[in-house]
């Protein structure tokens, strides 16, 4: 019987892939985002699907839901808002599994659903995704880590985090390795090389909050930076952006060969990033989504002035 695991490519995703391979570890990796797991979905034939930390596109999300009752068996793990162009019940109809709960990461959830069939020490990869994603606090993740010498676990964490942001490690066949060590029992800092691209990611990060301060562009309430050379860093972008203008919105825009892809991260509490990013890009004709603290958008060129003016609206 094959196995895919569709999983998110940061802290998160990679951990709870992690998990998900520990329970079936012939299963084959393939890394997806919000705005190409419709197109991934539709390309993959595969007799069990694992889809985990991937939010759902406003306009995609039916289409998804229709193709989730093609497939032969899905297991779905996942923590983000559900977009209001479906209902619950339009997925788990169509999937053998439905773990749905927002506050708490993937890791979490995926882990909590097999911690009986895994190694008891696989829950240190539950409780990375979890610090990796500022889902930390809640009930399960506090008492684990009373059992672990924390300092140890946010190194770990620190490790995947930074170390992925450099280009050695921010392949997919890269963190198809970190996928593959975690499942396996190793820790990151096993890898060679990984907590060194930490280092320099980390020093990387501190040269980078200077030149955002030199080059950070406004708009109404929004700062921006455009096309810097550290693509690895688009969230701390988007964050140092509104931090150095002092704004309570940041952006980090990527030009691409056919689209803009945009990063969003805001200092002002109670904005609810998934819903600006959807409601603005689908103004453009583009899509977006995410957590109400960290979202992005994908949009067609040309479209960026709108795309900020429909924001600042909203804001």
């Amino acid at each position: 019987m094959t196995t895919t695991i569709l999983t998110h490519a940061d802290c998160d995703g990679i951990c709870a892939g992690a998990v998900a391979l520990s329970k079936f570890p012939d299963a084959k990796v393939f890394f997806t985002k919000p705005v190409s797991i419709c197109h991934d979905l539709e390309h993959l034939d595969s007799d069990r699907i694992i889809i985990t930390d991937i939010a759902l596109t406003r306009r995609d999300a039916p289409r998804i839901a229709k193709l989730l009752g093609e497939k032969k068996e899905v297991l779905y793990f996942d923590h983000h808002i559900l977009p209001k162009t479906i209902k619950e019940h339009d997925i788990t109809k169509n999937v053998s599994v439905f773990i749905h709960e927002i506050g708490k990461s993937a890791s979490e959830l995926i882990y909590k659903y097999y911690q009986k069939t895994i190694p008891r020490e696989r829950v240190w990869i539950a409780i990375y995704g979890a610090i990796g994603d500022y889902s930390d606090d809640t009930p399960f993740v506090k008492e684990k880590i009373l059992n672990w010498d924390r300092r140890a676990l946010f190194f770990e964490v620190s490790t995947i985090v930074l170390g992925t942001k450099n280009d050695a490690f921010d392949s997919y066949n890269a963190k198809r390795r970190i996928v593959r060590t975690l499942a396996m029992g190793d820790n990151p800092s096993d890898i060679p090389g990984l907590v060194k691209s930490a280092k320099q990611a980390v020093n990387r990060e501190f040269d980078l909050y200077e030149i955002i301060k030199k080059k950070a562009k406004i708009s109404g309430n929004i700062a921006y930076t455009k096309d810097l050379p550290s693509f690895g860093f688009r969230g701390p972008s988007a964050l140092f952006a509104a931090t150095a203008r002092n704004k309570p919105l940041g952006l980090y825009v990527h030009k691409r060969d056919r689209y803009v892809d945009i990063t969003m991260r805001s200092r002002r509490v109670g904005l609810k990033l998934n819903e600006l990013a959807e409601d603005a890009a689908e103004a453009v004709d583009g899509s977006g989504g995410g957590h109400t603290e960290a979202a992005g958008a994908k949009i067609p060129l040309g479209t960026f002035k709108e795309f900020l003016e429909k924001l600042n609206k909203m804001i």
